[in-house]
This record gives structure tokens, sequence and C-alpha cells, in this order.
């Protein structure tokens, strides 16, 4: 009877536990505050812990080894869910070869048998990979098949081995502990279905709670608090091959002061819609965009030529041109923009290169509205030109 709850009921329940605080524990506190390289470090090391937590609780209370791969699918299963499916399938890799290493320097397992790993992640990993593509049976009935197949059949293989393998499945896997096992997986799912699905809410507020703070709510684009910490971060390293190009639509006090301050809106949602086409198509993940501050913005691309943003900001301003925007009264705008751009090098500071890049927007502005500026090509001009900004 004593068996019969630990595998029904304890085990269950503790290896769900043990799954919720990993993830917890990584997506609130571990994520924010180290490199994704990093992230995944410790995150394994608490899964070996958690391993080793798990084996060391069945010895101590049942002598023997049940469970033993449950953690690995559930944290797989979760991982494809949270958009991290690699660090699921090292999971799945790894629990074998962790459990038999554990075992044989405790001497469980003789040395030749250290080398099961290989053909139970292997099992683990064909077993996963089939069962979360067959999308006809709903995700409950696809993880409990594979609990029930990956939790029964290493001690079947085991039974049909001769000499010690054999003594072991024949004394631990009786039909009792099966029958108690597959009662266990079938609770251990249900309440990690409960969990998984409180910890995704969870993931998701926090998500978008982090999205709200870091992007401009009309726009959606980055906002000045995310450009502060992007300067932060450069400030820390050198300038060298960094750009700066600022942006700013021309005139648009006055179409405020004419078409009321929604229509404003819906111009800045416009313009920065064409804005982000554009720089994503030229630079890709290299460039970053943000709205700087009313309607302008700030473009921060690392490892392109001065030429390849003149190129964008001449392909922005183009369509444009071609593609007039319609007020809601019907008139027709031709959105405008003026700009100024600074390349970084060994012996600037990001913020010199950003104040550059402001002082050559303002030259556009005043002399040449509607043009793009390079600070490398302005001559020095006088103070009152020099629009320090409020960084």
């Amino acid at each position: 009877m004593y068996k019969a709850i630990i595998l029904s009921l304890v085990m269950p329940l503790i290896i769900v536990s043990l799954l919720y605080s990993q993830w917890t524990f990584y997506k609130s506190y571990i994520e924010e505050r180290l490199s994704k390289v990093q992230s995944y470090v410790a995150v394994l090391l608490t899964f070996c812990l958690y391993q080793f937590f798990i084996i060391e609780f069945c010895r101590s209370t049942i002598d023997g080894l049940y469970y033993q791969y449950s953690m690995a699918i559930l944290n797989f299963y979760l991982s494809n869910y949270m958009r991290e499916k690699y660090l699921g399938h090292v999971m799945l890799a790894l629990a074998p070869l962790f459990d038999n290493f554990f075992l044989y320097t405790i001497n469980d397992i003789p040395a030749a048998a250290m080398f099961n790993f290989a053909w139970e992640g292997a099992l683990l990993i064909i077993v996963c990979e089939i069962f979360i593509r067959i999308e006809a049976l709903p995700l409950i009935y696809r993880c409990t098949l594979e609990f029930l197949i990956v939790n029964q059949i290493p001690p079947l293989v085991y039974f049909v081995l001769p000499g010690k393998y054999h003594a072991m499945s024949a004394t631990y896997f009786t039909f009792a502990s099966i029958i108690d096992v597959t009662l266990g997986t079938l609770l251990m799912f249900a309440v990690a279905n409960v969990y998984v699905n409180f910890l995704t809410k969870q993931y998701e507020e926090l998500r978008m709670a982090r999205y709200d703070g870091s992007h401009d709510g009309l726009t959606n684009l980055l906002n000045y608090d995310s450009f502060h910490s992007h300067m932060n971060e450069l400030s820390q390293k050198s300038s060298k091959h960094q750009i700066i190009c600022i942006l700013d639509i021309d005139d648009f006090k006055k179409l405020n002061d004419t078409y009321g301050h929604l229509e404003g809106n819906d111009v800045l949602v416009y313009f920065t819609k064409r804005l982000f086409a554009e720089v994503k198509a030229h630079f890709g993940e290299l460039a970053s965009v943000y709205r700087f501050g009313g309607e302008e913005f700030c473009v921060s691309v690392h490892g392109v030529t001065v030429e390849d943003c003149l190129e964008m900001t001449d392909k922005l301003a183009e369509e444009l041109r071609t593609k007039d925007y319609v007020t809601a009264t019907g008139d027709k705008i031709t959105v405008t923009f003026s700009g100024g751009i600074a390349l970084g090098c060994d012996k600037k500071d990001i913020k010199t290169v950003l104040r550059e890049a402001d002082k050559a927007l303002y030259y556009s502005k005043r002399h040449k509205k509607g043009s793009v500026t390079c600070a490398k090509d302005l001559e020095k001009k006088s103070t009152d030109t020099d629009m320090p900004l409020s960084y």
C-alpha cells in the first residue's frame, strides 16, 4: 500500500511541483538577468538537481527507480510551448545520460550499462517528436500516451534481458507497480495541465507587461525607455560601425493644428509602418527602430555603411511621395521628413554619435527640409545650431 501511494500520488505531485518551480524560476528571474546561454546552463543545472532528487527519493522510499524521464518529457512539451524547443531536446538527451552515470557512481549498475543512455535518449526524442506531430489527437491524449509508453518501455526491455537486469525488473516492475505508475501518470498529466495553463497565463501576462513597458502604445515601436537602455548598452563598448539615424516628420505641428490630434496620430502610425518596413527590408535584425519623442524617430543600426542608410531613407521618401496620406475628410497629404545620420568610431562614445546625428537633423530642418544630412558632411555651425539632447 505504501508503494502504491508513493507511485500513484506522491511522486506525480512532486514531479509537477518541481516542473512548476523550475519554469517559474527561469521565466521570472533567470531569463531577465542572464544571457541566453547562461540561462540555459542554469536551467539544465536545475534540471539535473531535480533528476538527482527524483532518483534518490525513489531509492530511499521504495527501493526502485520510476518516473525518471517524466521531468524531461514535461519539459519538452513546455519548452515547445514557450518557443524554447532546443532546450527541451537537450533535456530529453541529458536525462538518460545523467541517470545512468549517477547510478554507475553509486554502484547500482555496471560500467557497461552506462551506455544504455544512448538508446533510452533516442527512444525519448523519437517518441516525443512523433507524438508532438500527431495533430489529429488533442494534446492531452498525446502527452498521456507518451508518458505511458516511455514509463513502461524501459522496464519491459530490461525484463527480457538476462541476469541482473531481469532480476531487477522482475522485482521492481511487477503488474501492480505498472498499474500504479499508469495511474500516477494520468494524475501527473492532469495536474501538470493545470500548472502549465497557470504558468503560461502568468508568462503571457509578464510578456505583455514587458512589451508595454518597452514599446510605444501608439506606434508599437520601441519607446524612449528602451532607447535609453540601448544607449547604456552601447556606451559600454566601442561605437565603431554603429550608425544613429534620427528622422523627424516635417511640419507636423501645422498638420496637428489643421486636422486635429487624432488625424496627427494617424499620420504617425502611417509613417512608422512604412519606416519600420523599410528598415527591416534593408537591415533586418541589425537595426532597431525607436519612437524618440513626438514626431521624432531614431534608427540604430550596426555593421552597415552611411550610404546604406541613405539608400533606406531615399526609398522611404520615395514611397511617401508616391503614396499620399488621405485624411478623414478626403484631403491628400504628402508626408515628408528630415533626418540626420552619424557614424561612430573608436574615438567617439555613443552619446557623441547621437549628438552629431541630432545636429545633422537640425541642420536639415533649418536649411534643407525634406532631406537627410550626414554628420561627416556637416561643417561646423555656430552655437545657435547646436541643439543638445535631453539625454
